[in-house]
């Protein structure tokens, strides 16, 4: 029955999350390879991540749309898992906390399988809103540093009714809102 309920949800996250954005996420997973609760638990959730090809892809290196921190504790092989997760979503060079969650699991495909539902939920709850967000933070940054125009990024062009605007034309038109 539990994973029954589990594969509900991913099934509704999951089309959640392929609603709001129509190419694969790119996932990068970072793990204490020498931790050994770590290393039981993260590679599963890779695995997890790269069983579902038509929302994710796991990249390598500094090729990520969505970058994890995930460690898991355990003192005893008695003790349940203790796990952790950072999500963080990558817009250029530039990085926003997508979401983040601790779990206790009795075993290895448990914590993993609870670190994939929450990273799930994170995506379809956040993304696209993360993603505004941060264009807002980019064009106002950009603003705040320079006396001349600032390119307006694509998504929000429509909104302002310009490709290109300085502090001054921003500040009239009442900022922007996340």
């Amino acid at each position: 029955m539990k994973n029954f309920l589990v594969f509900g949800a991913f099934v509704f996250l999951a089309t959640s999350a392929s609603a709001q954005t129509s190419k694969q996420i790119k996932v990068r997973v970072v793990y204490n390879t020498a931790d050994t609760s770590s290393s039981a638990v993260a590679p599963l959730l890779i695995q997890k991540i790269a069983a579902q090809p038509k929302f994710f892809t796991i990249g390598t290196g500094d090729d990520r749309d969505l970058a994890i921190i995930a460690d898991c504790y355990r003192e005893t092989p008695s003790d349940p898992y203790s796990c952790y997760y950072v999500a963080t979503k990558w817009l250029g060079s530039t990085q926003a906390l997508l979401g983040g969650g601790v779990m206790v699991q009795k075993s290895a495909e448990e914590a993993a399988t609870a670190l994939f539902s929450s990273i799930l939920q994170d995506v379809a709850e956040r993304w696209n809103s993360t993603d505004r967000r941060m264009l807002i933070a980019e064009l106002e940054t950009c603003l705040a540093l320079t006396e001349s125009s600032c390119a307006v990024p694509e998504p929000l062009a429509g909104e302002l009714k310009t490709k290109s605007i300085n502090l001054s034309q921003y500040m009239r038109k009442g900022g922007l809102k996340p």
